[in-house]
């Protein structure tokens, strides 16, 4: 894929953004990576303790431009490629990164399109979940699928234990895809066409339903629905489950202790 070696600008957060990022170096050398984007380096991110160095640190290692802030990126890149990026990329940087770009999305698509997908995918009770490699277009996590991989829930799933394995399968799918990219043997899926055939059902998933589960009450629920909704929302350190909840479920299982003995 020609755009590749005219420069990348890599954008990402997390560990997973590191393995990846380092993945790229390994298959492209660093001298064709034009620039990273990623989390200042004076902040305390909190998925520190997920990998032994922040995105900043691989570029001054490799004497790569770093840059906090989107807006600061000069337009030497010609491919945009997104791992775990919290931001939406607005129009006029995808159209200056000619050769396209894609992005790693912690979810399948597109069922699960927006955030926490974790988190949701619990809530609806799914038995499979997944997470997907898709070409970057304006609509967010809508353009055309190139590489997904699938894999069971378990019945104790936490979002905290669903996130760290989306990520393992995340890092695999990643490097494959890449691969693909680099020898040009990918293929690519539209999801509209997807939708379309009724093969999917597309949902988005809004950072403000989020919000309003942490900010929910105390309603009456079963005992099951309690502990879906405390398994969904544990996703510590960047979550907690509202003190309300933990009381309600550290209660339900001292009832059911008590019963038992």
């Amino acid at each position: 894929m020609s755009s590749l070696t005219n420069g990348v600008v890599f954008a990402g957060t997390r560990g997973l953004a590191t393995r990846c990022l380092l993945f790229v170096i390994e298959t492209c050398g660093k001298d064709h990576i034009a620039g990273i984007l990623g989390a200042s380096r004076h902040e305390k991110t909190w998925w520190r303790h997920e990998t032994s160095e922040e995105l900043w640190e691989v570029a001054e290692r490799f004497g790569i431009p770093f840059y906090e802030s989107i807006d600061d990126v000069p337009p030497v890149g010609k491919f945009l490629v997104s791992v775990m990026w919290n931001k939406i990329f607005p129009p006029h940087i995808l159209t200056r990164c000619d050769g396209g770009g894609i992005n790693l999305h912690p979810g399948p698509l597109p069922q699960y399109r927006g955030s926490f997908a974790r988190t949701h995918a619990i809530l609806n009770g799914e038995k499979s979940f997944g997470v997907t490699v898709h070409f970057l277009s304006e609509r967010v996590d809508r353009g055309d699928i190139i590489g997904e991989l699938h894999f069971p829930v378990l019945p104790s799933e936490t979002a905290l234990s669903l996130d760290t394995r989306a990520q393992l399968y995340g890092y695999a799918l990643f490097c494959q895809v890449w691969l693909r990219l680099l020898d040009g043997s990918f293929t690519r899926r539209s999801q509209d066409e997807l939708i379309a055939q009724d093969q999917r059902k597309p949902c988005f998933y809004p950072m403000r339903m989020m919000t309003a589960l942490l900010d929910s009450s105390d309603v009456p629920r079963s005992a099951e629905e309690l502990d879906r909704l405390y398994r969904a929302l544990y996703f510590p350190p960047r979550i907690e489950p509202p003190k309300w909840l933990v009381e309600r479920v550290l209660t339900n299982e001292v009832r059911t202790l008590t019963r038992g003995a």
